[in-house]
Order: structure tokens, then C-alpha cells, then sequence
């Protein structure tokens, strides 16, 4: 076997050209879908869902948010209600029904500077624990 063949490889399947700066990109646990965290021009954020159908990219659903949204997580959600948690360049954590992403299920001020960084664990894995997000930033909290 040859030593190129025993490397990873990285194969593009879909490509898609985008109107605005991508921070951050998600698949939906147990879907074909994905969701893409950033920010349009205007100074907005944004947060698009993506469906991969026939080796074809739909967009599900566009959702524009006051402030743009740096990076996401589906960790401390279960696998039924899916919620995403983003941190946004205001210091917000926000959790979000995809469903209905009208409002934030919940929202707080996790920070005094943009949330760089997210990820979340739903529990213990034997039963049902209790749902934690880890947040940085560079406020040193």
C-alpha cells in the first residue's frame, strides 16, 4: 500500500458559498441536518439550518439575532429536544428551541466580552443528569 493511501484523507461532498462570516457549524444530533453560527455584514448574527437531501444542500430555515453569534453547542441537550446553546460577541449565553427560535428558552449574561468558546455535557450518561455549559472568554471567567 502506498503512503499516500495510509494518510487521512478529506473529500468534499458539498460545497456552498455563503453571504456572511461562518464562526461556527453544528450537525443536528440524530439528522441529516446542520446548523451554520455567524454574523451578516450589517453587524448582525445569524444562524442558518441546512438539510442535506440527495446529495444537495436546502436551507431549512434563516434565523437573524440582534447580535452576531461566535460559537455553539448541542451538548447539554438530549437527543429529543435538541436545543443549541450559542454564545454570542455581546457575552450572552442564549438556549434555543430550533423549533421555534422566535425566543431563547434561556438567556443569560455569562460574560462582559464576546463568548468564544461553548460545549456542554447533559449528564452522568446513567440517567437523567443535569444539563452544564462551559463558556470562555477573554474577561478571564
Amino acid at each position: 500500500m502506498s503512503a499516500a493511501l495510509e494518510k487521512p484523507q478529506i473529500i468534499a461532498h458539498i460545497q456552498k458559498s455563503l453571504s456572511y462570516t461562518v464562526f461556527d457549524s453544528r450537525w443536528l444530533p440524530c439528522s441529516a441536518k446542520f446548523v451554520c453560527m455567524g454574523n451578516f455584514a450589517r453587524g448582525t448574527g445569524v444562524l442558518q439550518i441546512y438539510e442535506v437531501q440527495r446529495g444537495e444542500l436546502q436551507l431549512v430555515r434563516e434565523i437573524e439575532k440582534a447580535k452576531p453569534i461566535k460559537c455553539g453547542t448541542f451538548g447539554a441537550t438530549s437527543l429529543q429536544q435538541r436545543h443549541l446553546a450559542t454564545g454570542d460577541f455581546d457575552g450572552s449565553l442564549d438556549v434555543w428551541n430550533l423549533e421555534v427560535p422566535e425566543s431563547p428558552v434561556y438567556s443569560v449574561k455569562a460574560h462582559k466580552e464576546i463568548i468564544n468558546s461553548i460545549d456542554g455535557v447533559g449528564g452522568l450518561g446513567i440517567g437523567d443528569g443535569a444539563p452544564e455549559i462551559v463558556t470562555g472568554s477573554r474577561d478571564g471567567d
